[in-house]
């Protein structure tokens, strides 16, 4: 998602704001059945808020006037280098004080007759009325039949305003209570539905789904589209690998084939898919091969009919004007077949996925300084190979989500431990096509991941020739990163509702897949994940019982049956060295 907002450390120790990140925060105080936690994880996303050291959000807190003023202040990009305010009780001191300055002279804010801003007053819901009607430049105006918002008050033509934008509709009994402090959470909810139309309209927008397909040593990822379009990027290293995996999707047809480039474990089956699925558009890097595959490839595009494109840098190649698909790069003159990968930019709303191919880092470096890379999906480059990926592209990118295709077994150490470890430092959760294709899916707010039988949401720089693959690939192990406990620790525990708690209360995030929560009693073990990355500050549920359910990575199942006794239950929780890391009695 887009995180157009800059902070300054001041201000988020007295806002609870934080500086952006790619991956939303998980209250403890905003379970996902709260009325407006969508809301506030879309906030949460774009970085303009954030919660409080113990893992809350604290959501029926009230706002003051200076924190609503830097938030405002930051969605519209307004300076907030402190200085001197035109306010008597606002000094060069106080954390909002540029942003209280810009945002009066960008005509949003006012203070009071007698020379004063009230900063630590709390907003009300009219003026929150006035800010947001004037922050966001609302003209249009509905008729306003509050029983308690009078035709000379203040607020009244701006509620008019955001009753036409459709920011609320007011309470049940005809009433707006316009002198009514706004809470964190309202103020969340108000917000929102200024930013993105989909929270005012409460519609959503249809699902637009991107998936990592399993299909060994290769890549294949299948786009298909809300208006029931299909785009493959890549066919893998043979006909069988591709088929199957297509076999279990719901594809008939693909409008659109790319090739990112002529390497055989990316259009190993290309010449399959062409020929079965009707494709009308095949996208190529424009770099020669001499290769048998490639040759088949070029004639299956000629047998079929296809039209043969050159990718070209900047061009759009969506088959849905809904998403937008733009080539970043594409290296027909490239020395390495591998630099020369078509790398996309995918679009949907507000989610974003970066696709880069086999691309190195010296691309890699050209990309990061021409484009904003932010996006919560990174599709690895090089199946994880060392050749890419370094560290300052990937904070570049700052993904939610790191998505590694590789073959178990591989001859080339596929995916290179130091690419998993930059990845665990940034704070991305790892996904591998050894254990199944990657299912990703978007409402255009939201990234969310499947793979397995649970869904599970979400709330972007010279490299040697790198070796072909061979025929066969043969089990690697899931991506590996060194060992480290952090500061995680067991930190609640409910035995009637099965769940049990666990924060990471330092600030890097911590690769927790092997390690064990134990129920003392019974004796019985859950084991974590392969790759499951516990991020800094974030605090991961165990679940059990029948109400039990796997929302990465918010929520973890670990069965249906009862385990906890719930007349007195210890609990403990192990490394993957099998260290007593905590425990809760």
């Amino acid at each position: 998602m887009k995180k157009p907002f800059a902070f300054l450390a001041g201000a988020a120790l007295a806002l609870g704001v934080a500086a952006p990140f790619a991956q939303a925060a998980s209250f403890d105080d905003v379970p996902d059945t709260y009325g407006f936690y969508r809301e506030i994880q879309y906030l949460s996303n774009q970085g303009s808020i954030s919660g409080y050291a113990d893992g809350t959000f604290h959501p029926d807190e009230r706002v003051t006037r200076a924190a609503a003023a830097a938030i405002i202040g930051r969605a519209l990009e307004l300076d907030g280098t402190k200085t001197t305010t035109v306010f008597s009780d606002v000094g060069k001191s106080s954390f909002a004080s540029g942003y209280i300055q810009s945002a009066v002279k960008a005509g949003v804010i006012s203070g009071y007759s007698d020379g004063t801003f009230k900063p630590d007053e709390t907003v009300t819901r009219g003026q929150l009325a006035i800010f947001l009607a004037r922050a966001f430049k609302l003209t249009e105006s509905a008729p306003v039949a509050f029983k308690d918002v009078s035709p000379s008050s203040a607020a009244y033509p701006f509620i008019g305003k955001i009753l036409s934008a459709r920011i609320t509709s007011g309470y049940g009994d005809d009433t707006y209570r316009p002198d009514q402090a706004v809470t964190r959470a309202q103020f969340a909810a108000f917000m929102s539905r200024a930013l993105h139309p989909s929270f005012a309209t409460g519609k959503k927008l249809p699902a637009f789904d991107l998936d990592f397909l399993d299909v060994g040593q290769g890549d294949a990822i299948l786009l298909s589209f809300p208006n029931g379009k299909n785009m493959l990027v890549d066919a893998s290293r043979s006909d069988t690998e591709v088929k199957e995996a297509l076999a279990g999707l719901e594809a008939a047809s693909i409008d659109t084939f790319v090739a990112t480039h002529p390497d055989a474990d990316h259009i190993g089956g290309a010449d399959y898919v062409i020929k079965n699925y009707h494709v009308k558009t095949v996208i190529d890097s424009g770099q020669d091969h001499t290769t048998q595959t490639y040759l088949d490839y070029l004639t299956a595009v000629q047998t079929e009919g296809a039209v043969f494109k050159e990718a070209q840098e900047g061009q759009n190649i969506s088959p849905d004007p809904s998403v937008t698909v733009r080539v970043l790069h594409a290296g027909s003159d490239a020395a390495d077949l591998n630099d020369g990968s078509i790398v996309l930019f995918v679009s949907y709303g507000e989610a974003d996925y970066l696709l880069t191919g086999d691309a190195g880092e010296e691309v890699e470096a050209e990309l990061a300084a021409k484009y904003d890379l932010d996006a919560e999906v990174l599709k690895v480059s090089h199946h994880g190979s060392d050749t890419g990926s370094s560290q300052a592209f990937i904070d570049e990118v700052s993904p939610a989500y790191g998505m590694l295709s590789y073959g178990e077994g591989n001859p080339y150490g596929h995916p290179s431990a130091s690419v998993a470890s930059r990845l665990q430092k940034a704070g991305a959760e790892m996904y591998a096509t050894p254990d199944g294709t990657i299912e990703t899916w978007s409402d255009g707010i939201f990234v969310y991941v499947k793979q397995g039988e649970d869904p599970v949401p979400a709330p972007a720089p010279a490299p040697a020739p790198a070796p072909k693959p061979a025929p066969a690939p043969a089990p690697a192990p899931a991506p590996s990163v060194p060992a480290d406990n952090g500061k995680v620790a067991l930190s609640s525990k409910n035995l009637q509702t099965e769940v049990i708690g666990i924060k990471n209360s330092g600030s890097t995030s911590v690769n927790m897949g092997g390690w064990k929560l134990v129920s003392v009693e019974g004796n019985q073990k859950y084991t974590f994940p392969a790759g499951f990355i516990l991020g800094a500050g974030r605090t991961v549920y165990v679940t059990s019982g029948p109400n039990a359910k796997e929302q990465r990575p918010t929520y973890l199942k670990w069965t249906n049956a009862n385990i906890w006794l719930n007349s007195g239950d210890a609990a403990k929780l192990y490394n993957s060295a099998g260290q007593h890391v905590s425990g809760l009695k």
